[in-house]
């Protein structure tokens, strides 16, 4: 028989019925002390909290239960992944055949000017080698070349952007400050970049891909926005997004689909897919997304790109969806969601997350940290292979090479020592992520509204987006029906999700130190076909847990597979090292290549 203590009470149970339900949640027996019945000899184990079995004399306890139990667990897995893999499977088979003969790729970059890096730009612009003016033009006429095949832009600033080079092409002449001076006060002047359509960007519409916000204008910039403006970045787009950057597929009613340039047929990911298409494309060196449960990291997995998730409230994240205020003695939709949702860079070099973080971090004592060499001789990683949790796919064997490369190199280069971890407590990392981010958005329909008074009934509003007349996407009403499926959602177990989250985060702060990363997929597949995002739903249990933790997590790509399609991994530090995985990310760069432009891959040539 088994004890299990909890809130000073004690509950009893026969091993036997351990299994009879999940969790072991089938103690309904008090005892007392005065109870007569029990002998020392009859325990057999102790459970403490829902994750610490002991024994009688408080050792960890690894006997039978724990064989049943990971057994039973077996059998849930392989079930699960068996069908779920035949399914997927299936279903892309049929988008295969959809897609057949559709695929595209955007030319290939010829302007010199655009395969450089922004830190590279900046330096030239400010030093008097590159004119501002020429970078500008560079870039629109490159839009304009890969927009109508990614559609990744919502609305372009060439006029305004001009004026802006101009006048800092008046600041170079004039040597009124020299080269040194404007590294320090301008380290991105005359530098172009994008920002997703859910961000704030003075005059501009601020729609979030929705219809609710159709008619929007921004009245001022978000606080991240503001930091690349004022140190001397030039806007030159907002991209697209899904509705309220809600889902994994850049997709909505409002701006339409975005692409993958590297095959117009797949998903550039989301919900930062506009970003992630279009500086992989060449249409932008360096972009602002925001990241809830993966929304940089899944995009630039799927397009061949850098992007960095801070650390949380290292970076501000306000002026946003979620909504620009939160009052924290006021309970929004919101209020939660802020919690975990970061704003972060996206880019085609490493060394320009450097200089990103540098002007986004609120931090003086972290922003030092930014750009510092790694020292080798205390450098260690441990890392995970899979997950193994129900409805999460297989991780496919180019990425799961690529996880094994990127150790390798290290291992081999400065003798670095590597550490397997396994984590089974992911094995329900579906149903929690999924159970949290319910959580999140308490009220979902008042909070897409967002008090404007636009009232849409949910059901009906599905039935009408398959004629195009509903006022959400399709995506989001599938998300609002089901978001309490009991196939997903599990209420009830609301705590113990949140439990499970914080020993996850102890269990990670206990192996990473100052020296150390975790590395894992980013993803475990590749850019799948446009449609795609409900069967393959689970895949973002990779970068979910990372945001619940609020760990920091550099994405960075490492290769290519036979379709041409691009993969990476993740690097995931202790929070606030946000430099040192950033820093692998630069050194991987080097040892792997990073990106590389559409019409170069394997594939493609």
């Amino acid at each position: 028989m088994v004890l299990r203590v909890e809130d000073n009470q004690v509950f009893l149970w026969e091993v036997g019925n351990v299994f009879s339900n999940e969790e072991f949640e089938v103690c309904h027996l008090p005892l007392h002390e005065s109870d007569p019945h029990l002998e020392e000899e009859d325990i057999d184990a102790i459970i403490l909290s829902p994750f610490v079995l002991v024994d009688v004399n408080g050792h960890i306890l690894q006997n039978l239960v724990f064989h049943f139990a990971a057994m039973k667990r077996a059998i849930i897995y392989y079930s699960c992944q068996t069908i779920h893999t035949i399914f997927v499977n299936i279903f892309n088979c049929l988008l295969a055949v959809w897609h057949y003969g559709k695929r595209k790729i955007v030319p290939s970059i010829e302007d010199p000017l655009l395969l450089m890096s922004a830190t590279k730009l900046a330096k030239g612009i400010r030093e008097g080698k590159l004119n501002c003016e020429n970078v500008i033009r560079s870039y629109f006429k490159r839009i304009q070349e890969v927009d109508p095949y990614i559609n990744a832009t919502v609305e372009q600033c060439f006029d305004d952007a001009l004026k802006a080079a101009k006048e800092v092409d008046h600041l170079i002449a004039s040597k009124k400050y020299s080269s040194e001076e404007l590294a320090k006060k301008k380290p991105l002047l005359g530098v172009p970049f994008t920002v997703k359509i859910v961000m704030r960007v003075k005059g501009l519409r601020h729609t979030s891909g929705s219809r609710l916000n159709e008619n929007v204008i921004a009245t001022e910039d978000a606080p991240t926005v503001a930091l690349f403006k004022e140190a001397g970045a030039i806007i030159i787009a907002t991209t697209n997004a899904p509705e309220m950057a809600l889902h994994f597929e850049t997709v909505n009613v409002l701006h339409g689909k975005t692409s993958n340039p590297y095959d117009t047929t797949r998903s550039s990911g989301g919900s930062s897919g506009g970003e992630s298409a279009l500086i992989a494309a060449g249409g932008s060196v360096l972009g602002l997304g925001n990241d809830l449960l993966g929304s940089v990291r899944i995009p630039a997995h799927y397009t061949g790109i850098f992007a960095h998730k801070p650390s949380q409230e290292l970076v501000p994240n306000l002026g946003a969806v979620p909504p620009d205020r939160i009052d924290p003695s006021e309970k929004s939709p919101f209020t939660e969601a802020y919690k975990v949702m970061v704003i972060g860079p996206l880019c085609r070099y490493a060394e320009d997350l450097i200089v990103s973080m540098r002007i986004l971090t609120t931090r003086n004592d972290i922003r030092e940290t930014f750009g510092k060499e790694i020292n080798y001789e205390k450098f260690r990683i441990f890392y995970l292979k899979e997950m193994k949790t129900p409805m999460v796919p297989f991780v496919e064997a180019d990425i799961a090479a690529g996880l094994q490369n990127a150790i390798s190199y290290f291992e081999s280069h400065y003798n670095t020592s590597s550490k397997e971890i396994k984590l089974p407590l992911l094995f329900d990392m579906f149903r929690c992520g999924w159970t949290l981010l319910v959580n999140l958005f308490f009220d979902a329909e008042d909070a897409l509204s967002s008090g404007r008074g636009i009232p849409f009934n949910t059901k009906l509003d599905l039935l009408k987006s398959f004629f195009g007349k509903s006022t959400l996407c399709f995506m989001t009403l599938m998300l609002l029906q089901f978001r309490q499926n009991p196939l997903l959602y599990r209420g009830s177990k609301l705590q113990e999700y949140k439990m499970m989250i914080e020993e996850i985060r102890n269990e990670l702060n206990n192996i990473l130190d100052e020296n150390s990363v975790l590395l894992l997929p980013t993803l475990p597949i590749t850019a799948p076909y446009h449609h795609s995002g409900i069967p393959l739903m689970g895949k973002v249990c990779y970068t979910a847990i990372i945001s619940y933790i609020g760990f920091p997590s550099t994405h960075c790509p490492i290769g290519y597979n036979k379709h041409g399609l691009p993969y990476g991994i993740q690097i995931v530090g202790r929070k606030n090292n946000d430099a040192l995985t950033i820093a692998c990310a630069v050194e991987l760069e080097k040892a792997f290549g990073g990106w590389r432009a559409p019409g170069t891959t394997k594939r493609d040539v």
